[in-house]
């Protein structure tokens, strides 16, 4: 497979804390399903208390194309940039750890990149407890900023995709900073890098010729505070959003008890000095984003 008329190497990587025999099955079903592109896979073990990322390591010890980095306790966003400081590939596909990829997943996901305007690519997803659930990239219905997402044949430029499976040009994600790391433990990382990646002059696109089967639990196999996920969001918003936008945010986060920690975190820590070094160097403001995809807040 290739792009703009070259062989290209794609690289997917897999953060994995605790995810038992979910692991283990992603790994194999990329492994087998890739077709010609025949990416390399690292598995980042963000400190997993299971003893999954050993069993794959055994099953896979005479793969040379997968790889296993150990995390110390990093979190999301933090274990996805781990696994591209050390991934060769052309194309990075950050990948979750319970996912399930039929063949012919993943050329469809590295085509758009033969145009040189587009930063990021997303699947559409099935559910795998519900395979008649679909979907492909989501977007905001208002200041809560929950996801809303949009059709299955959904294609071209969509607002954002969830990070259960998001392709990205390398060198774009490394001149971008990747995933950004002043995110806590889960939450918001993977729609701020497409926030991020828009408002920087690249596009996002889905590719729903790409399907990706994804385990969406109900729960997850680790602990995260309420407050960290509240800070996350907070975080986004602080650094992209402008002042009557981000006072929409703040006052819905108001509704949650614990937002009073997060919010006084993220005025005291450096945020808005991460926002002024993004905001000097965009090529579009999230105003024009908002009307691109008519998000209506």
């Amino acid at each position: 497979m290739a792009y703009d008329g070259r062989e290209i190497l794609v690289s997917v990587v897999i953060p994995a804390k605790s995810e038992g025999e979910n692991l283990i099955d992603t790994v194999a079903a990329v492994r087998e399903n890739s077709g010609g592109l025949n990416p390399e896979i690292i598995v980042v073990d963000d400190a997993s208390e299971d003893g999954a990322p050993q069993r794959l390591a055994a099953r896979f010890a005479d793969d040379d194309l997968v790889r296993i980095v150990n995390g110390p306790d990093l979190g999301i966003a933090r274990a996805r940039n781990a696994g591209a400081e050390v991934a060769r590939g052309e194309v990075l596909v950050f990948l979750d750890g319970h996912c399930f990829v039929p063949p012919g997943w993943l050329e469809p996901l590295v085509a758009p990149f033969a145009d040189p305007k587009v930063g990021m690519t997303g699947p559409g997803f099935r559910s795998i407890r519900d395979p008649r659930s679909r979907a492909c990239g989501i977007t905001w219905a208002d200041a809560s900023l929950g996801n809303v997402w949009l059709p299955p044949e959904t294609q071209g430029p969509v607002p954002f995709h969830i990070g259960a499976c998001q392709a990205v040009r390398a060198e774009v994600f490394a001149a971008e900073g990747g995933f950004d790391p002043g995110m806590t433990r889960w939450g918001s990382e993977d729609v701020e890098l497409c926030l991020r990646l828009w408002l920087m002059g690249y596009d996002v696109h889905a590719a729903p010729e790409s399907e990706v089967y994804h385990l969406f639990r109900t729960s997850r196999p680790y602990d995260v505070d309420t407050t960290l996920i509240l800070y996350n969001h907070l975080r986004l918003a602080l650094l992209h959003f402008d002042e009557a936008r981000l006072e929409q945010v703040i006052a819905r986060l108001q509704a949650f008890p614990p937002s009073a920690g997060a919010i006084a975190r993220a005025f005291t820590d450096g945020t808005m000095s991460d926002r002024d070094r993004m905001w000097s160097r965009r090529a579009r403001d999230v105003d024009w984003l908002f009307k691109r995809f008519q998000i209506g807040f």
